[in-house]
């Protein structure tokens, strides 16, 4: 893993800037990351204007795809196989702490973040610090995720509670078009 610094921070960003969008062009970004991510699996797949702040933080399975213009902060951030971020969300493992009577200057305290195995975070979501997703679950667009929560659930709100359960084949084959 290679130290990231404000030139390849740089680089990167404007380097992804020429790359197409889609498929190719999503996994040429990614592969942009990867010597900088704490780990990394195969297929690692970065939508265009995507912006991950501490790749040297980030542990990525098998199978990844960050959506566009979605952002990933400060801290450690650990996404399993086949995890998919949607559009525009935001998932940082840190928050600021206050020093006196302000925020600006009291520096932040980091909190590990991890997504399960296929789960799925919809469109301007939000994660925060010490967050854990179980496997398999849905994150509904527009969330802001402050708690934890288990497997196979949808979760959804502001703050997000869980809506449903969703053992079994829920919404496997169900005529879609």
């Amino acid at each position: 893993m290679k130290k990231i610094t404000n030139f390849w921070r740089r680089y990167i960003k404007l380097r992804g800037l020429f790359i197409p969008d889609g498929p190719y062009g999503d996994r040429k970004r990614g592969k942009l990351y990867e010597p900088f991510l704490k780990s990394y699996g195969e297929n690692f797949k970065v939508g265009s204007q995507a912006f991950i702040f501490n790749p040297n933080g980030l542990t990525v399975g098998n199978h990844v795809y960050i959506g566009f213009n979605t952002y990933l902060g400060q801290g450690e951030i650990e996404l399993k196989d086949e995890v998919l971020i949607g559009n525009f969300v935001s998932i940082t493992a840190s928050n600021h702490l206050r020093k006196g009577y302000s925020f600006r200057f009291g520096g932040y305290e980091a909190k590990k973040i991890e997504i399960g195995v296929g789960t799925w975070i919809a469109a301007q979501s939000s994660v925060t610090a010490g967050v854990t997703i179980g496997d398999g679950s849905l994150v509904a667009a527009g969330s802001v995720v402050t708690k934890s929560f288990g497997n196979n659930v949808v979760i959804g709100g502001i703050p997000a509670k869980e809506i449903k359960n969703i053992e079994g084949d829920y919404l496997l084959n169900k005529n879609i078009k």
